[in-house]
């Protein structure tokens, strides 16, 4: 079908532009009169164009030499333009022959016709020449031995196009800063070149090489338009070749990819590839992907159904560290990644849908996270998780090993070899399936449980697993020094978590327990705990974090005996249910405790002072607030918004907070309803508290005091809440002792 096509464009051309001219004379070089740089500098002779069909018409038109290699037929210093033709058309020939130095200038708008077209022809050369104001270039079909190089391009659309050619060098062609949609198109080509061509303002794909095999496209130069409104394809396109070589080649500000191949057996190394959307998106078979550079993409090497393909030796930055992977792949079997140095991404490597696959000697830095478990794609490859693959002495920083594994229950965690990575210098503890376990924390940095029983994790420093990012906007990330997914009767006890974005985090956990730990100074969360039942945390210290401790979507959680302070938020409990928080401390934290939809909570023997606010329930219902001691709070000490319901609050003391109860919600009670409310440092002493026109507490007591005058620190003597209070004012005032705090006891 294409040489009938080409057949019926030849008679149609021939039949407009086969035309002898009677006369020849010299005209000025174009470059004397529009000054563009890089012409070349000779006289042309003016010339109607012409169609050369057969060997004899190189000596009819009486174009000197005698087509041999050492005396071709020459083609010199002529001056054509065409409004709907070729300028030159050769065919059907195979003396050696050379177009040079000629400036053409055609308006024909007829794939894969262009002001020069070769077609049946050997041994042309096409050199030298500057063809401008046209909308293609240079074209040839079924080429051997031919070579296209040194032309000077200033076309609309398509530089330069051979077809189903064979042994023919496309080189050093240039196209200067003139919008270009295509620089080269090669389509089913066997051992030919493609090499030191230039484009530099191209508009939709640079070069595009389709069916070939032994194409060698090399050292090229080609960069996409920066438009305001430019939209871009490729780099350089290789499709269903074999045999390639992809060297040296410099390509930038592509939209959607700077080189996309797919072949079997091929090379590519030492590319420089920037600023595209995939900079190197690759399905290869037995190739070898090596020293490229790669930078500012979204993705840098995106790996989609690669078979038995190396990569290795490749350096690859990130465009900000938001969204990018360095090397993410998807699909495929039996490939090596190894020894590639990862910097400013998201996921330093991203593994999906593979198998086979040996992950080793890696190194990422400045990424959020080192390596993820991934289970989506974006390519035609199906989602799902990858087995029998080794990821090995892989080094990473920041996030480490990303937190969140998809559809766990689906994975073939055995089949997974994970060892020997290490995140910040220190080794990566991942635990799958494992049952009844002990592990000691202090032989790791970062440790990661999924699917696990009955583990015991003891002592450790965890620090330094961070994912923070600031611009353009802060977004913590997901990065966890310690986590627990899917796992169920595991202890945490005795370690040391800070300086990480999130410290300990549960997820999907049922019966798990965290006791006696220090956790502070992490950047998002001390403790995280999602989608989890009947955790109980115990005797920890967590401070200096924005939230302390964030509980979601779980039920059934305690926090007891623990000590909440110098964070933003110290308890966070967001849309979960029947929780316990009992005997703990809160101070000098901005909110000390907020429930926002968590119904059924129990509040019971907590000491929260110093705070900016103490208790605020929002949108939170039937809950029973007992025994706790509020005081001294900047704000209020408790507050209840609208749609916060049917709460209990009794036997507490409320003191010198500003002010120390609101309440906005229906139908909460302010005392047993029976003989007992709470205690209130500004109650009268007569008849009910009046907090507002809908709520009371009936059975209040004033605080008995020697004196009203706050403490130096603006709070109330911890012996007259131990005198009202019961025993939470004495342990109040034994912790306030042994942490140094500043308050003066009144004897």
């Amino acid at each position: 079908m294409v040489r009938r096509d080409i057949a019926l464009l030849l008679v149609a051309i021939l039949g407009l532009s086969f035309v002898m001219p009677s006369s020849m004379t010299a005209t000025p070089k174009l470059s004397e009169v529009s000054g563009r740089e890089g012409m070349y500098r000779t006289s042309y002779v003016s010339h109607a164009p012409f169609n050369i069909t057969s060997e004899a018409d190189f000596v009819t038109m009486s174009f000197p030499g005698n087509g041999s290699e050492t005396d071709p037929y020459l083609i010199q210093g002529l001056n054509i333009t065409s409004s709907g033709s070729s300028c030159i058309w050769v065919m059907n020939t195979a003396s050696h022959f050379i177009i040079e130095d000629c400036l053409f200038t055609s308006a024909i708008y007829q794939y894969p016709a262009g002001p020069v077209t070769l077609t049946n022809v050997s041994n042309g050369v096409v050199r030298e020449n500057h063809i401008h104001d046209s909308f293609a270039g240079i074209a040839g079909y079924n080429l051997s031995q031919c070579v296209i190089s040194d032309n000077i391009l200033s076309v609309e659309y398509l530089g330069i196009t051979i077809t189903s050619s064979n042994f023919t060098l496309v080189t050093n062609n240039t196209q200067g800063y003139e919008p270009c949609g295509q620089a080269v198109i090669a389509s089913n080509c066997r051992n030919c070149t493609i090499s030191l061509n230039v484009f530099k303002n191209i508009t939709s794909s640079g070069i595009s090489v389709f069916g070939g095999y032994d194409v060698n496209v090399t050292k090229n130069r080609l960069y996409a338009s920066t438009g305001e409104l430019a939209f871009t394809w490729s780099g350089i396109e290789l499709r269903s070749v074999r045999s390639c070589l992809i060297l040296e080649n410099t390509v930038a500000n592509f939209s959607l990819s700077g080189l996309d191949v797919r072949g079997t057996d091929c090379l590519i190394a030492d590319n420089n590839v920037t600023d595209a959307d995939v900079c190197m998106k690759l399905s290869l078979n037995n190739s070898i992907v090596r020293d490229n550079y790669v930078s500012d993409g979204f993705d840098g090497l995106a790996l989609v159904q690669t078979n038995f393909t190396s990569v290795y030796g490749n350096t690859i930055y990130g465009r900000r560290g938001y969204y990018e992977a360095g090397i993410a792949v998807h699909g495929g079997i039996f490939s090596e990644i190894f020894s590639n140095n990862i910097s400013r991404v998201y996921i330093g490597i991203y593994l999906q849908g593979s198998s086979e696959l040996n992950v080793s000697s890696n190194i990422v830095s400045n990424g959020r996270y080192g390596f993820a478990f991934g289970w989506y794609s974006n390519w035609d490859v199906p989602e799902g998780p990858f087995a029998n693959c080794s990821i090995v002495d892989n080094v990473f920083d920041s996030g480490g090993i990303y937190p969140l594994i998809e559809y766990y229950s689906d994975w073939e965690f055995h089949t997974i070899t994970f060892e020997g990575n290490t995140v910040n210098g220190g080794d990566i503890g991942f635990f799958a399936e494992v049952d009844g376990y002990a592990i000691d924390g202090n032989d790791y940095t970062q440790i990661l449980l999924v699917s696990c029983n009955r583990i015991i994790v003891s002592g450790g420093d965890f620090s330094g697993i961070l994912s923070d990012r600031s611009t353009p906007y802060y977004d913590p990330g997901q990065a966890s020094a310690i986590t627990l997914l899917n796992c169920s009767e595991c202890t945490l006890e005795g370690a040391n978590v800070h300086n990480n974005t999130i410290g300990v985090n549960l997820q999907d956990c049922t019966e798990c327990n965290v006791t006696g730990c220090l956790v502070d100074l992490n950047t998002w969360r001390g403790i995280s705990i999602d989608d989890s039942t009947h955790i109980r945390v115990s005797g920890v210290d967590i401070s200096s974090s924005p939230r302390g401790i964030e509980i979601s979507s779980s039920h059934s959680c305690q926090i007891t005996g623990s000590t909440i302070t110098e964070n933003e938020e110290g308890i966070v409990l967001r849309t979960s249910y029947n929780c316990l928080l009992s005997g703990s401390m809160f101070f000098e934290n901005g909110d000390a405790i907020l429930l926002d939809d968590a119904d059924g909570t129990d509040l019971n023997g907590n000491v929260v002072y110093w705070n900016d606010r103490g208790i605020l329930l929002n949108s939170t219902s039937d809950c029973l607030i007992t025994e706790n001691n509020v005081y001294n709070n900047t704000g209020v000490g408790i507050s209840l918004t609208i749609g916060s319901n049917l709460n209990d609050i009794f036997n507490n003391t409320f003191a010198f907070n500003s002010p120390n109860a609101i309440c906005e919600g229906t139908s909460n009670h302010w005392d047993n309803q029976v003989d007992t409310g709470n205690q209130w440092s500004d109650y009268g002493g007569e008849g009910p508290y009046v907090i507002d026109e809908n709520d009371q507490d009936n059975y209040p007591s004033i605080i008995i005091t020697t004196t009203t005058t706050p403490t130096d620190q603006g709070g109330i003597d911890p012996l007259f809440l131990a005198a009202g209070g019961g025993v939470i004012g004495l342990i109040a005032l034994v912790i306030i002792v042994a942490d140094r705090r500043r308050t003066t006891v009144v004897e």
